[in-house]
């Protein structure tokens, strides 16, 4: 399926579907004179009779690696040895954090490089989309980075198949948030057709779904001044949680979802059936145990250095009125430790 983004200018496709990275990647590159290859190392091994006939390959380190200040510039420094062209072609291939960092790298390099993104996760079906860039800082994930917006996506989800079980569950956080922005019953039947386990071959639908919810928040609201803010759902405490004990960003993004749905009972009256999502959460292989030993002050510490935050003293949460229906809401320090420490007693 070809998805199309809708902006005033400068549109760009999501190809998504099985066996489709070759023939795309010759239409994309074959009118560049000089095409680089920043591709996940890890990636690179699963798939290395793919790539190594391809001229200017640099291999990024594994995931979350990539995604500091160091790597990026070597990475850089390495695409300058080669004479890189302000004219060229990056081609970037890996999950969400290769593509975040090989996107900023895309992005100022000679001030603007040309490039497509080449996702290998269910995570980065997400971070592939919307052009956003980063970098983490010791305060904080993606805390540096721009808004550059890819010349195409390829996700050929024939990548798939090498994920491991951790992989998918990560990935698998991100689509359960797309399903809660989107409605109740898309959530419903995602937790119906993955009951015991996720089934990355029942995914496909929820993974389309998943980014036509992602675009329209994205159209109306590219960087992230308003709406756009929505798909930050789970985030607030994900993030934090991410950092404090190196949890995969799905894991992290999970937990932060069972917050924001217990939040929005207390703070706007709701009566979301969290212990119906604890359960269905651990069923299908996510650990809970990180909630009952939470070093708050710490996490509060994190959260308060959120790029959302526009009050002093207050952390901005992304509650849910109804799935589907996002409310921005800012709150205080003491409230949210209370929130916290509740939160860890019925979990």
């Amino acid at each position: 399926m070809d998805i199309k983004t809708a902006y005033n200018d400068d549109n760009y496709t999501i190809h998504v579907g099985h066996n489709i990275y070759d023939t795309l990647i010759h239409d994309y590159t074959k009118d560049y004179k000089d095409v680089y290859y920043i591709i996940d190392e890890y990636v690179y091994e699963l798939y290395e009779t793919k790539f190594s006939q391809l001229n200017h390959v640099i291999k990024a380190p594994r995931g979350e690696a990539f995604k500091h200040i160091n790597p990026v510039m070597n990475t850089i420094d390495s695409l300058l040895d080669l004479n890189i062209k302000r004219n060229s072609l990056i081609v970037v291939i890996g999950g969400g954090a290769t593509g975040d960092a090989g996107a900023l790298l895309s992005s100022i390099i000679l001030r603007g490089v040309d490039y497509i993104h080449v996702p290998t996760t269910l995570l980065s079906h997400d971070s592939s989309v919307g052009g956003k860039t980063a970098i983490n800082r010791p305060h904080g994930k993606n805390l540096v980075g721009t808004f550059y917006r890819p010349k195409a996506v390829i996700f050929d989800l024939n990548f798939l198949k090498t994920l491991d079980d951790e992989e998918i569950l990560s990935g698998f956080g991100e689509v359960i948030k797309h399903a809660m922005l989107n409605d109740q019953i898309t959530v419903e039947n995602l937790m119906h057709q993955n009951r015991r386990c996720i089934n990355i071959e029942q995914l496909e639908p929820f993974i389309i779904t998943g980014i036509k919810t992602k675009l329209r928040y994205v159209t109306e609201d590219e960087t992230e001044s308003n709406v756009r803010k929505a798909l930050n759902l789970g985030h607030t405490l994900g993030h934090a949680l991410e950092y404090e004990y190196q949890l995969k960003h799905g894991h992290a993004v999970v937990l932060g979802l069972l917050f924001m749905l217990y939040v929005s009972n207390e703070r706007l009256n709701k009566s979301f059936n969290l212990q119906k999502y604890v359960e269905y959460f651990k069923s299908v292989g996510y650990d809970v145990s990180y909630l009952n030993e939470l070093n708050i002050p710490s996490l509060i510490e994190r959260m308060s250095h959120d790029k959302k935050n526009n009050e002093t003293e207050k952390i901005q949460f992304v509650l849910l009125e109804a799935f589907g229906t996002p409310k921005f809401d800012n709150i205080c320090i003491d409230e949210l430790t209370h929130y916290l420490k509740e939160f860890q007693e019925i979990i």
